[in-house]
């Protein structure tokens, strides 16, 4: 038992080793990982009204649907999130505030 954990410590001490040597390669990639998971996030967000439109609901439907998530996102966030500072917590109030708009737009009230 001790030896898979001596082995596995030794391993992980190689991959920081190795991760402090290059230090540049390792910043090129977590920048790549958070621009690809920005650009996926946004593509989908900008296609699901396209595709839920095509699905046959309507444009009061989909300001319903996100409106809802985006509020739910919103106090989900502003409920978990205050340890983490000011930058978090205001992503999450303008979440709530898009939703409540997409909510608005939804009831006809804007």
């Amino acid at each position: 038992m001790t030896d898979a954990f001596r082995v596995a410590q030794l391993a992980r001490k190689r991959r920081t080793k190795w991760w402090r040597e290059h230090n540049v390669l390792a910043h090129a990639v977590v920048i790549g990982i958070l621009l690809a998971g920005y650009l996926i996030f946004g593509l989908l967000i900008r296609g699901i009204p396209t595709w839920l439109g095509a699905l046959g609901v309507s444009p009061s439907g989909i300001n319903l649907l996100l409106g809802t998530v985006w509020c739910g996102l919103g106090v989900w966030g502003i409920r978990t999130q205050r340890a983490y500072g000011m930058g978090l917590t205001l992503m999450y109030v303008l979440c709530l505030l898009s939703g409540l708009l997409a909510l608005a737009k939804a009831f006809a009230l804007v």
